[in-house]
């Protein structure tokens, strides 16, 4: 595999998996590994099967067009806590999809996580950020008027998620002890001392429709893009 040359860049794409056609399916499942196409039909309900497929197709082919190789030659391996990573390639990546919403992110500087979640009502948020949640942001977020409630938990929510992806150690390093400030644009107030200063990483709020999504990156000098990836064939 040949690894893509130095750019200092973090793109983020962004596809809508709506309105999929049998095209596209079947050309993203001829991509698949043998493991992959396993996996797919597990998913007993159609539309999460053919949700797999579109995934892993469209982020074969997206990283593959920045090593300039064959989507189906990339072979993909697993980290310490499971976090995917590109085996043999200097090219760093991280995916997150949620309803119709596939988020992927692709940077030369290092690790980096993503995150969206489809905003949905009637969920005990109470109970989620009282997990979750330092002991500071839960009395803030407690705090905010009701209607406010709702899209500052996702935002925080979305933040958590997308740093602990970042490390590689997922909701194992402690969703609680990975503290943001509230307000819009919020950066990172706290993280636990292994995963180093605060000043390190650099949090970044990306614009998609009826969901909140967070970036979390090295915070090193570098181009950021994000992207509208098409679901054309």
């Amino acid at each position: 595999m040949r690894d893509v040359l130095r750019a200092q860049f973090v793109d983020v794409w962004h596809a809508e998996l709506r309105g999929l056609d049998s095209k596209a399916l079947t050309f993203w499942d001829a991509l698949l590994s043998d493991q992959e196409r396993q996996r797919s039909q597990e998913y007993k309900r159609p539309e999460r099967r053919q949700g797999f497929v579109a995934v892993r197709g469209l982020l074969r082919c997206t990283l593959a067009g920045y090593l300039d190789v064959e989507p189906r030659e990339l072979v993909f391996e697993s980290g310490e806590y499971g976090k995917p990573a590109l085996a043999g390639a200097r090219l760093h990546f991280n995916i997150s999809h949620s309803g119709d919403h596939l988020l992927i992110a692709v940077s030369d500087l290092g690790e980096l996580g993503v995150d969206v979640e489809s905003l949905r009502v009637g969920r005990n948020l109470h109970a989620l950020a009282g997990r979750c949640f330092s002991v500071r942001e839960y009395r803030e977020w407690a705090a905010l008027p009701t209607e406010q409630q709702l899209p500052t938990f996702y935002r925080l929510w979305v933040k958590k998620e997308a740093f602990v992806k970042a490390v590689g150690r997922g909701i194992a390093a402690g969703l609680d002890l990975c503290e943001f400030a509230l307000e819009a644009g919020g950066q990172l107030v706290a993280i636990p001392g292994e995963f180093g200063g605060i000043d390190a990483w650099s949090v970044v709020e990306l614009p998609v429709a009826n969901a909140a999504a967070a970036l979390v990156a090295p915070n090193k000098s570098g181009m950021f893009c994000f992207r509208e990836l098409g679901l054309g064939v």
